[in-house]
């Protein structure tokens, strides 16, 4: 699917619907997936993969979801991908790529997942992400916003720090990769090395915008600025650890509702469950 022109903000408003005609009756313009510019993150976004997962980086670093230009413009459509998003059992495509923002949360499926084979880390700037005016969604908040029941029983509490990029993740959004089992030799793997390499990305590319300046870091702090303070969203500084879920949780994470499944370990009793997008 390396033939899809990398995503920018006109495909989004097309695939949102806010590009169509006005009179028509568009999920977006009730509740809008576009580029929020009052939010801005403080940590990167975190994501663990395996050689079985989907939305792996391509060698440019692109990351394409298993359903790269799914249209969502209407609520239920929307609804019924968070859903099969949500739930690690159905292999069905979706249009995300899942994050956590949470070091915790991301050490424990990291090690969790061990026995799947080497375990890659990559972080992403939200901040990259949010300056192209690409989407960023909470999947706690817009499973509560459109009723979506926790599969798991745990009112939405694996969701929590968990963020869903849309349809990709372009080459200038990501940090690094670092295998995890080397990172986590360092116990302060994350402050030692994933926030300064973070904060890094922070200015080095915002000081040198590629394509001859396609956005200024800048000038999107000083829109968030602009705002009343209480409508800028910072993402929680406080990590959530999984250990509130209980033991009979930990068959599920071994899915991804983005990783792929092939047929020759279908019936494996180690990956019954390898679809899925976390």
């Amino acid at each position: 699917m390396t033939d899809i022109a990398v995503l920018d903000r006109d495909t989004v408003s097309d695939l949102l619907g806010s590009r169509s005609n006005p009179f028509l009756n568009y999920e977006e313009n009730r509740h809008a997936w576009g580029i929020s510019r009052s939010m801005v993150f403080e940590r990167p976004l975190l994501r663990t993969w395996d050689y079985f997962s989907g939305s792996r980086p391509e060698g440019t670093n692109r990351m394409l979801s298993r359903a790269p230009r799914q249209c969502l413009n209407t609520s239920g459509v929307r609804r019924k991908s968070l859903t099969t998003h949500a739930d690690h059992k159905n292999w069905t495509a979706t249009p995300f790529i899942s994050f956590t923002t949470s070091k915790i949360a991301l050490q424990e499926l990291a090690c969790l997942r061990r026995k799947r084979g080497t375990q890659t880390i990559t972080a992403i700037n939200p901040n990259v992400r949010i300056a192209k005016g690409l989407p960023i969604l909470d999947m706690m908040t817009e499973m509560n916003y459109y009723d979506i029941l926790d599969p798991y029983g745990r009112s939405n509490a694996y969701y929590r720090d968990h963020y869903l990029c849309l349809w990709e993740v372009t080459s200038d959004e990501v940090i690094g990769h670092w295998e995890w089992s080397e990172l986590v030799k360092n116990d302060h793997w994350y402050e030692e090395i994933v926030l300064p390499a973070f904060r890094e990305h922070d200015e080095t590319l915002f000081s040198n915008p590629p394509g001859g300046g396609l956005f200024n870091f800048s000038t999107l702090l000083d829109e968030l600025l602009e705002n009343d303070e209480s409508e800028v969203e910072y993402p929680s500084l406080e990590d959530t650890s999984s250990d509130e879920l209980d033991a009979s949780f930990e068959n599920e994470v071994y899915s991804d509702t983005d990783d792929e499944v092939e047929e020759a370990n279908a019936t494996d009793d180690m990956f019954k469950i390898l679809e899925g997008d976390w």
